[in-house]
């Protein structure tokens, strides 16, 4: 390529020393021979950098803990013959699933002034889209942030997969990661080479301007392009791209930080104290024995004789007595008790646990809950702004399948939270609202209502 017919791009970045992630990729994509890396150099300089990173292993530390392995496994024992329990306790993922259901077990309801858009959005978001979606905050609590990812399936629709926080490497655009210029996902596969299976690792490049897949077949981490460059999807058998990266994000925290971040240390001591307590009532012997002029070889010979004959030899005025050992794990049992209430608290959890809350009235279970409300409660802001995220897609498939151009129209999402209530108070406070609230308002705070549209449209055939 002659000098004049390079891009802007090219020229300025052959005199650069430094630059950014956005100029090194769109260099490699407008001219390769002339950029600073090529984007197979790019792409495995970027996940390497990321499983590198202290991230990466809290993602992996925070799945393991969801899994049922802590800290605890590194415990190793006093010595031989002596007891080495390793007890593992899965706090960690009732703490995340209890988040989980209480904002999205129950079903949540879709609030538009345009009908026709409410009604095609309630054919998108079907039941295997509420799994996924409870999926979702699930996994933004268990790892601090989760990512979905639409895309047209096989059967020509509109689907959502979601990945592995650990497999994505995000290419924000801006310091207050609100945009994507691309991301990366990274995952293994099992291939095979006749009879011969063969781990490879793929990697996958999303931008604006479509895919370009990559691989690495030989574990070194370096990635080399497999394919060429291809559409984020076909329809009819014509290739398209959506208008922006096809990722949508959802936050557990503005910081991104999984929920074990705050109870790690406790998990991990109160795994260690049960575990180190277990050994203890292992090895301590429930009874010792004191010898005087023992008539018999060794010791091995006098528990033989004790279990086989219940009797043993002495000699002159020898005997056997014994010392009853007690080994008291009271103050023990309260540390954990009290480790337990710090864990729920700090997590903003509720311990359902505790013996008073079956009979706490209607007002005691709100401060009960106050913290797992509040938090929830944030969730839920994170999620109205992950579907305003997930509506430019909706919006396109829509159009494209013709039902509309709903691009003007807005939409939200009511959660319907899970909290323990007196279902007689909240009936008598959602009839004495209806002269102030509408009717598919009062149905979404009615306690027995499952869903909302179905109830709306069930009493619209009951009154024609």
């Amino acid at each position: 390529m002659r000098e004049e017919e390079q891009g802007p791009g090219s020229r300025a970045l052959r005199h650069k020393m430094t630059y950014t992630q956005t100029e090194l990729v769109s260099a490699a994509l407008a001219d390769p021979d002339r950029a600073p890396m090529r984007l197979h150099e790019i792409v495995s300089e970027e996940i390497r950098v990321f499983r590198s990173s202290p991230r990466y292993r809290e993602l992996l530390e925070a799945d393991a803990y969801y899994r049922n392995r802590s800290d605890v496994q590194r415990k190793a024992g006093n010595g031989p013959g002596r007891s080495n329990v390793r007890l593992e306790h899965p706090i960690y993922k009732k703490l995340v699933d209890q988040k989980a259901r209480y904002l999205l077990s129950r079903p949540w309801a879709v609030e538009t002034e345009d009908r026709a858009y409410g009604q095609a959005l309630e054919e998108i978001f079907d039941a295997g889209f509420r799994h996924t979606v409870k999926a979702l905050g699930r996994d933004a609590v268990k790892s601090g942030v989760a990512w979905l990812q639409p895309y047209i399936g096989p059967a020509g629709r509109l689907e959502f997969l979601r990945l592995p926080a650990h497999e994505v490497v995000p290419l924000w655009r801006d310091a207050g990661r609100s945009e994507l210029d691309g991301f990366l996902r990274v995952y293994p596969q099992t291939v095979y080479a006749g009879r011969e299976a063969r781990r490879v690792e793929r990697a996958e490049y999303w931008s604006g301007d479509g895919l370009r897949r990559f691989l690495c077949a030989d574990g070194s981490g370096r990635f080399r392009p497999d394919g060429e460059p291809e559409p984020h999807f076909t329809l009819g058998g014509r290739g398209y791209n959506w208008s922006r990266v096809p990722l949508v994000w959802l936050r557990y925290n503005e910081e991104e930080l999984p929920l074990c971040r705050y109870v790690r240390d406790l998990i991990d001591d109160y795994n260690w104290q049960t575990s180190v307590t277990a050994d203890a009532l292992r090895d301590v012997a429930k009874f010792v024995y004191i010898l005087k002029n023992y008539g018999g070889a060794d010791l091995d010979e006098f528990v033989r004789d004790l279990r086989q004959c219940l009797a043993v030899k002495v000699e002159g005025d020898g005997g056997v007595d014994k010392l009853q050992t007690d080994l008291d794990v009271s103050a023990v049992l309260a540390f954990l008790e009290r480790e337990r209430r710090d864990l729920f608290d700090f997590a903003s959890a509720v311990d359902t646990r505790d013996p008073d809350l079956g009979s706490a009235s209607g007002t005691a279970l709100g401060f009960r809950y106050m913290d797992l409300d509040a938090d929830c409660a944030d969730l839920a802001d994170e999620l109205q702004a992950a579907f305003r995220r997930l509506k430019p897609f909706l919006d396109t498939w829509l159009q494209a399948t013709g039902r509309g151009n709903f691009s003007g129209a807005a939409f939200r999402v009511d959660f319907n939270m899970d909290m323990p209530v007196n279902e007689s108070e909240v009936i008598a406070n959602v009839n004495a609202s209806r002269e102030l609230l509408s009717p598919r308002t009062l149905l979404a705070n009615h306690p027995w209502v499952a869903d909302v549209e179905r109830e709306l449209r069930e009493r619209e055939e009951v009154n024609l």
